[in-house]
């Protein structure tokens, strides 16, 4: 690679090493093509709508709910969200606990429709539904100091109805509850954009928290610029990489892929490539609460990605979540404490033949080392290598479809993982999965340089 020189991208006049990113694959240029819902087979497979094709002509169309609109089949187990319209969630004093949230709910939009609808009035809803009294001092800032007179007359006359008017017909377009993605078992979840509280317990203790308590309270600027945010179908699918299926690194003898490095540019702007997620092994990480680095950013802004962290259990080193379809809703600047809303985003990303967006994002957590010389050690550079091989692997249904991976600091911040080592064993994993790699370097001109002669 030391022979190669920098070359200039015609479209976009930057630098880069590398293939052209046009000679890299993607999603855009080749779409696959799906088998029709009817035809899919997998057990582990659940979809939370009725069979759907999507058409270009009529994008409008929504597909119907499983089993239709308003005919709800009530599961409450601990292999699925407990959804809060069950006749199974009950209050301490063993009353059903939907009418008491569709009262204050109900109550809640009565005002927000008459404009007289406070934040103190939201507490209030917030606290009858739950049982229990609630801090929102970070939603009282958004409203009440960094919105103007007009945003917030927007938000409680339009924004805040709809989004309880949403709340309140949960029992009408989630038919049934979507299966938990357990460790160690693959599965996927198909469903509408519109489909969406597990109730969480000692014994969901290997998942991520969905609560918004920590969001609403009092916090750092950056926290309140995540409450600033505002048809279609979305997959989340889990897999876990069979032992046999790990490659024997020492005696590949398979060639380096084909790579485009550039340091101008953030992985979600890399379109129609597999996107990743620098990861918490809880999916989603801090977003729920201060963090605001690279994942907690993407769930920001793609606010659909947060129903993964409802599904999903914590990963495992040879597992890795899919996230598919999911939309990007707003625009940002800065990152961790200089993160900023900037402003509403129009995504314009096609869509598959399940009405999906061309939206491909993997979730890959990296060790957190906290003594940086342990990254070092073989078994944790093995670790790395398998997980990465894990994430970029494609699934059999789409190896016609080999587009191009899209990636670049992995666990290099607060993980305190070493650039070099961790572009080294993206390369290796990407080459071993025979796909080819498309890595951003976040403005960082030495590793560009340093890696590519390398």
């Amino acid at each position: 690679m030391a022979d190669e020189q920098p070359q200039m991208n015609d479209t976009t006049d930057k630098m880069f090493y590398g293939m052209p990113l046009t000679d890299i694959p993607n999603l855009f240029q080749t779409p696959p093509i799906l088998s029709d819902m009817h035809d899919i087979h997998d057990v582990g497979h659940t979809f939370m709508i009725k069979p759907f094709k999507y058409d270009s002509l009529n994008p409008d169309r929504e597909p119907e709910p499983l089993h239709g609109m308003n005919n709800y089949h009530d599961i409450w187990d601990d292999n699925h969200v407990r959804l809060p319209c069950s006749l199974f969630n009950l209050t301490n004093d063993g009353r059903l606990r939907w009418p008491i949230i569709q009262n204050a709910l109900t109550q809640l939009k009565q005002k927000c429709d008459e404009k007289i609808a406070t934040v103190n009035d939201i507490k209030l809803a917030i606290e009858e539904s739950n049982e229990t009294s609630f801090k929102i001092g970070c939603l009282e800032q958004v409203l009440n100091q960094a919105y103007s007179a007009d945003q917030r007359a927007y938000f409680m006359s339009f924004i805040l109805p709809n989004m309880i008017s949403l709340a309140l017909e949960v029992g009408y377009v989630c038919s049934q509850s979507p299966p938990l993605l357990h460790i160690e078992k693959n599965g996927s979840v198909t469903m509408l954009q519109r489909q969406f509280n597990r109730k969480i317990g000692n014994k969901h203790h290997t998942y991520q928290s969905l609560n918004f308590i920590y969001l609403l309270q009092s916090g750092s600027p950056w926290k309140i610029e995540k409450l600033k945010l505002p048809k279609g179908v979305l997959t989340f699918r889990r897999f876990a990489l069979p032992n046999e299926w790990i490659p024997k690194w020492t005696e590949s003898q398979t060639p380096l892929c084909k790579i485009h490095m550039r340091k101008d540019q953030t992985i979600e702007d890399m379109h129609g490539f597999l996107q990743v997620d620098f990861a918490n092994e809880f999916i989603g990480g801090g977003v729920m609460n201060e963090g605001i680095v690279q994942e907690e950013i993407r769930f920001t802004i793609c606010t659909e990605m947060l129903v993964s962290v409802l599904l999903c259990e914590v990963m495992l080193p040879h597992e890795c979540i899919l996230l598919i379809g999911c939309e990007q809703f707003v625009s940002y600047s800065g990152y961790a404490t200089t993160f900023k809303f900037k402003d509403n985003f129009i995504d314009k990303t096609p869509k598959d033949s399940w009405g999906r967006k061309l939206s491909h994002v993997v979730a890959m957590d990296a060790i957190y080392c906290m003594n940086p010389l342990d990254q070092y050690i073989f078994e944790n550079m093995r670790r790395e290598l398998i997980k990465a091989f894990t994430c970029f692997r494609i699934p059999k249904s789409m190896e016609k479809f080999m587009f191009g991976v899209a990636t670049g600091n992995w666990g290099c911040g607060a993980f305190n993982g070493d650039k070099q080592l961790k572009a080294i064993i993206q390369l290796m994993a990407a080459s071993e999965a025979h796909r080819p790699l498309v890595y951003v370097t976040w403005h960082d001109q030495y590793l560009l340089e340093s890696f590519w002669i390398v």
